[in-house]
């Protein structure tokens, strides 16, 4: 789409037009097929680009967990060496956009001053053949989960023009992938023991125990804090809301033994519950 005639960066009327055309069969997406073929056709009218890849996932304080990822003629290889041990994606242009929460235009210069960990990200990213970057999200109201739309390939120089763009267009992209990540099929969802790490499986066997964060952190010789953040890192991995669900998913999927979890996360819970019975019958005292 050519800039508009009067130098801005905002759509002319004309342009206009022709946003509403290429944004309008958003609405009828519903399969990572339909998206793709989309983003190939329609959406380079107003936006050309190579390459796409999109996804949605856990915000951490070092990084994004992935919980879906959806790629348009994207090196799949590319992703899987940004994704950490501990299951986080990291790459510079995520965490700058985590922290701003606007556009991020990039062009590898290798006249700029890097530290060696981004050196050496910039090295992997011109190995894949990726020549700049164009990335925008949009998070949930709390901010703790979020989609992210990462374009390639773009022809000539970026520019406040593609920042525009991509705020406008967003938010119609995010909507058409959280319909088409709920169309995906439930199987899709579910998670393997494989996604957790040692640690992870090792502190969920406690959980099942019905140990707390501080007797965990006891006997592994942690921080509390650590062990906090791991059980967050589980229940985002397990896809729960809660240590309970987190036990019973575990016990579904054939992580632990049912009967002596249950026995003993049911013992620990009427265990608490009494403590905090107690604490509020003291105090009426």
């Amino acid at each position: 789409m050519p800039a508009a005639q009067n130098g801005t960066i905002g759509l002319s009327a004309e342009e206009r037009a022709v946003f509403f055309e290429v944004i309008e069969p958003t609405l009828f997406i519903g399969s990572q097929e339909q998206f793709c073929r989309w983003a190939r056709t329609e959406l380079q009218r107003i936006f050309p680009h190579g390459m796409l890849v999109c996804g949605m996932g856990r915000i951490g304080k070092e990084g994004m967990h992935v919980q879906h990822v959806m790629g348009c003629n994207f090196p799949q290889a590319y992703l899987q060496t940004l994704q950490r041990p501990d299951g986080l994606m990291y790459s510079p242009i995520l965490a700058k956009w985590m922290q701003q929460r606007q556009p991020i235009l990039f062009e590898p210069d290798y006249g700029v001053t890097t530290n060696a960990a981004q050196s050496a990200w910039l090295d992997n990213f011109r190995s894949f053949g990726l020549i700049n970057l164009a990335m925008h999200g949009q998070c949930d109201i709390h901010s703790q989960t979020a989609s992210y739309f990462n374009f390639s390939g773009i022809p000539g120089p970026l520019s406040l023009r593609h920042a525009y763009l991509l705020k406008l267009l967003v938010p119609y992209l995010h909507v058409a992938l959280v319909r088409v990540v709920a169309n995906l099929p439930v199987k899709a969802h579910a998670p393997q023991q494989s996604q957790l790490t040692g640690r992870e499986n090792e502190i969920l066997k406690w959980l099942c125990d019905g140990k707390t964060n501080w007797e965990i952190s006891q006997v592994l010789g942690i921080s509390e804090a650590t062990v906090k953040n791991h059980v967050h890192h589980i229940l985002a991995r397990l896809n729960v809301n809660s240590r309970t669900q987190a036990v019973t998913k575990a016990i579904n999927l054939k992580l632990i033994r049912a009967k002596l979890a249950l026995f003993l996360y049911a013992g620990a819970e009427l265990l608490l519950q009494g403590q905090e019975l107690f604490g509020i019958c003291c105090a009426a005292i």
